[in-house]
């Protein structure tokens, strides 16, 4: 049984390049996989897209998954990677379609030998829009594919951030094994930058994301494939734009845990909020921190045991936090494991738990690292 995390934990050398950034991570039967994007010739603006993996404490070689000059880089909608069901890795990742600052769409390749070699596999989103398409989710679904959710911006018309135009940005899924299906809807109106999240709950697929309401409150939903959405919380934060921070979902059988930032006004300040679920039923959310940084990440130990991670300001820096949350309230284990810039290009932290402990990644203040990783283990 995971009890506790020790008190120390071990910093684990990548095979990132320097100016390397936005991390992100997905576990594989104990083991974990990393994508992220590193610089190849900063003159010419050709970046790669590169993976490895991280097993018995170490990380292997770097895999090239594609390179060019055409990626959306970006310290929020970062490349996302899954794991089918019999190992075939998909990666998928914002790229640029045409000059609008938002005019992109999500590149999809797939590898059947562990990352050594890819194939291109088109776009995630099934139309030609010259619009916003991105914050990916994968989560296994059959034998060799994945079930993908993204904000896709095919019904907005101006570049969605501006606050010009009409239509609004949805929430789509498809299929993908050895093709990419036809999409459906999930949500017709959701906030338009905020990421995804997804988890298997007593084996059904459930996306998290942030809601946006016809008076503009901005609050976290969950749905599936076979119900309505509906709110995670009554936060009753009315916001008139996009704070670009998502929710985060983990899952052990029919038990999940939800992570969110919040600011509603008036009289509360920002925070965040984790809330535990048996099957459907999300519980009173335990508020971790006053953070007004939020960028949070979760994983569950055991049923009622979740880790979560999140940035908070700290002078002029911020720090990665992280604690461990109990079902009945209780939050042990709060500390800090990094320092980082605490501007938008230190992204998102990422956590997952992998055999032994936890592994946490994080794009690294000193910009000739790169990346970070820490190992923290098991007590």
């Amino acid at each position: 049984m995971f009890t506790s995390l020790i008190i120390s934990f071990f910093v684990v050398a990548t095979p990132a390049s320097a100016g390397a950034m936005a991390p992100n991570l997905v576990d594989d039967n104990g083991t974990a996989w990393m994508s992220w994007v590193e610089p190849i010739d900063t003159e010419k603006k050709i970046m790669a897209l590169k993976c490895a993996k991280f097993e018995d404490g170490n990380w292997s070689d770097a895999h090239t998954i594609v390179q060019g000059n055409n990626f959306f880089a970006n310290w929020a909608d970062f490349p996302e990677i899954g794991v089918a069901n019999d190992g075939t890795l998909f990666v998928t990742w914002p790229q640029q379609s045409g000059p609008g600052t938002y005019a992109y769409d999500i590149a999809v390749a797939r590898s059947d030998n562990s990352g050594k070699t890819w194939s291109l596999m088109g776009t995630l989103n099934d139309d030609r829009v010259l619009g916003e398409h991105g914050f990916v989710s994968l989560l296994p679904e059959g034998e060799n594919g994945v079930r993908a959710f993204w904000l896709d911006g095919r019904a907005m018309t101006g570049d969605g951030h501006s606050g010009e135009g009409e239509g609004d940005m949805q929430l789509r899924s498809a299929l993908v094994d050895d093709t990419v299906h036809e999409s459906t809807v999930f949500d017709d109106r959701v906030c338009e930058c905020c990421g995804t999240d997804a988890a298997l709950v007593r084996g059904k697929p459930f996306v998290v994301y942030r809601d946006r309401s016809e008076n503009e409150v901005r609050d976290i939903c969950i749905t599936t494939l076979d119900q309505n959405p509906k709110l995670v919380n009554d936060d009753n934060w009315k916001i008139a734009g996009c704070p670009v921070n998502g929710p985060s979902i983990d899952a052990i059988e029919n038990s999940s845990v939800v992570a969110w930032y919040t600011a509603p006004t008036p009289g509360i300040g920002p925070a965040v909020y984790v809330s535990f679920a048996t099957n459907d039923d999300h519980e009173k959310p335990i508020q971790i921190s006053t953070s007004i940084l939020g960028r949070v990440d979760v994983v569950m130990l055991e049923p009622n045991i979740a880790v979560v991670a999140w940035l908070e300001p700290n002078g002029e820096t911020a720090s990665i936090m992280l604690a461990e949350v109990h079902r009945d309230g209780t939050i042990t284990n709060r500390r800090t494991i990094a320092s980082v810039s605490p501007s938008r290009s230190s992204g998102f932290p990422r956590i997952i738990k992998v055999k032994g402990g936890i592994l946490a990644a994080w794009t690294d203040v000193d910009r000739e690292l790169g990346i970070s990783t820490t190992f923290l283990a098991e007590e």
